[in-house]
C-alpha cells in the first residue's frame, strides 16, 4: 500500500497540521507501510516532496498534477490522502484522484468549523459552491477529527461517507523531570491570530491579582503581534507579558513543562495539537468547548470554556488558587487522560483499517 498526503504547507507555519501530518507519515512509515508527502513549502531537512507554488496565489502549481502522474505511473500511489480545503494542492490532487479511479480521502482539519465561516467572505462561500464541493463530495470518506466536525460535515457533504478519528499524540516524550515552580507562569502556544482567542486571555489576564504570574505567549510574531502589544500596552501589562517567538524543540519542551497551566482560548479549534502536548506534559490545560475535546476533558484535571473575558478570567482565578501539588495532581490525571483517548498508542490502528479498507 502506497499513500500520499497532499498538503499546501508542511513549514513550521502551518502549525498543527504539520505535526498530525508528520506523526501519521512517520507512524505509517515505522510499520511498514509506503508514505510519501506533496506539499509546496518544507523545512530544511524534510523528507517531502517539494513541487513549485509556495509563492504563487492559491499555492497554484504548475507541477503538481505532474508529480502525481509520474508516481502514479511508477506505480508509488494506492490511495491519496488530502490536508485542508482552500488551495490549489487540495483541489487539484481530489480531481485527479477521481480522473485516475485512485481512492482518496480528505482532513479538512476544522476549516469548515462554524465560526470560520462566519469569518468568512462572499468569495470564500462561492469558492467553495462553484469549485470545489462537486470535487470533494467525490471522496471515499470525509475524515472528521471531532464529533463536532462530523454534523458539520454531513451537513454540507450529505452524500458522502464520514469517519471520526481525533488528533493523535505521541505517548513517547520523556516527562520525568518535574515541574520547576521557580518562574511561575501563564502559557499561550499557537500562531498568532483572532482566531485563537488570544485578545481575550490578555484582557482575562489583566484582571487575574496575581502579581508574581506572568504570561508568556509563544508564536511566529507577525502583523497581529502588534495589535496584541498596543492591548498590552493600553492595559499596563509590559511588564508581566512576554512574547516568546517560535520555539521548538527542547526550548518547546521546557515552555510546557514548567507552566503552573496552559491556556488556548480558541473561537474553533479541531482539538488542538497544542493541548495535548501540554497534557502529555502533564501541564493542566484551560481551552474551549470549541476545541471538541471530550467533555470528560474537565473531569480529568482540565478545564474547558467559552472562549469570552469573563469565563477565561473564572477558569484562570481557578487554576491559579490550586496549591503546587493540586496543579501536579490535575495535570497528571489529564496526562493519563489523553493516553487513553488521544494517543498513537492506542489509536494508530483506527487508521491502518481505514486505509485497507479503502485499498481493497
Amino acid at each position: 500500500m502506497n499513500i500520499i498526503h497532499v498538503l499546501e504547507d508542511f513549514s513550521f507555519q502551518s502549525g498543527g497540521i504539520r505535526t498530525v501530518v508528520l506523526d501519521l507519515h512517520t507512524r505509517l512509515l515505522n510499520n511498514n507501510i509506503n508514505s510519501k508527502i506533496l506539499t509546496t513549502r518544507t523545512e530544511k531537512g524534510d523528507k517531502a516532496i517539494k513541487v513549485g507554488g509556495e509563492n504563487t496565489p492559491w499555492r497554484y502549481s504548475k507541477e503538481l498534477v505532474e508529480t502525481l502522474k509520474k508516481l502514479t505511473q511508477q506505480g508509488e500511489i494506492s490511495l491519496i490522502h488530502i490536508h485542508g480545503v482552500w488551495m490549489y494542492p487540495q483541489y487539484a490532487a481530489a480531481k485527479f484522484a477521481k480522473k485516475n479511479n485512485i481512492p482518496f480521502l480528505i482532513t479538512c482539519h476544522g476549516m469548515y468549523e462554524p465560526w470560520l465561516w462566519s469569518q468568512g467572505t462572499l468569495k470564500k462561500q462561492l469558492y467553495f459552491k462553484l469549485v470545489v464541493k462537486s470535487a470533494f463530495s467525490k471522496a471515499n470518506y470525509l475524515h472528521a477529527i471531532t464529533n463536532n466536525e462530523v454534523g458539520e460535515l454531513k451537513k454540507l457533504f450529505p452524500n458522502t461517507p464520514t469517519i471520526e478519528i481525533p488528533n493523535l499524540i505521541d505517548s513517547n516524550f520523556s516527562v520525568e523531570e518535574s515541574y520547576n515552580s521557580k518562574d511561575k507562569y501563564i502559557l499561550y502556544v499557537g500562531r498568532l491570530d483572532p482566531k485563537k482567542g488570544i485578545d481575550l486571555l490578555i484582557k482575562a489576564f489583566a484582571n487575574i491579582k496575581h502579581d508574581a504570574i506572568k504570561l508568556k505567549i509563544a508564536g511566529n510574531f507577525n502583523d497581529y503581534k502588534k495589535e496584541l502589544e498596543e492591548l498590552i500596552t493600553s492595559l499596563g501589562l509590559e511588564n508581566k507579558v512576554e512574547f516568546l517567538g517560535l520555539i521548538t524543540g527542547k526550548e518547546k519542551v521546557n515552555a510546557f513543562k514548567n507552566a503552573f497551566v496552559f491556556v488556548a482560548p480558541s473561537h474553533s479549534e479541531v482539538v488542538g495539537m497544542v493541548n495535548l502536548e501540554a497534557a502529555i506534559y502533564k501541564t493542566p490545560v484551560i481551552t474551549t468547548f470549541q476545541t471538541g475535546l471530550k467533555k470528560e476533558w474537565s473531569q480529568n484535571g482540565g478545564i474547558l470554556i467559552n472562549p469570552n473575558e469573563s469565563e477565561i478570567e473564572t477558569a484562570l482565578n481557578t487554576a491559579l488558587s490550586w496549591t503546587l501539588e493540586q496543579r501536579n495532581s490535575n495535570g497528571l490525571k489529564l496526562h493519563n487522560f489523553v493516553l487513553k483517548e488521544y494517543s498513537w498508542q492506542y489509536r494508530f490502528n483506527d487508521w491502518v483499517r481505514l486505509y485497507q479498507s479503502m485499498h481493497e
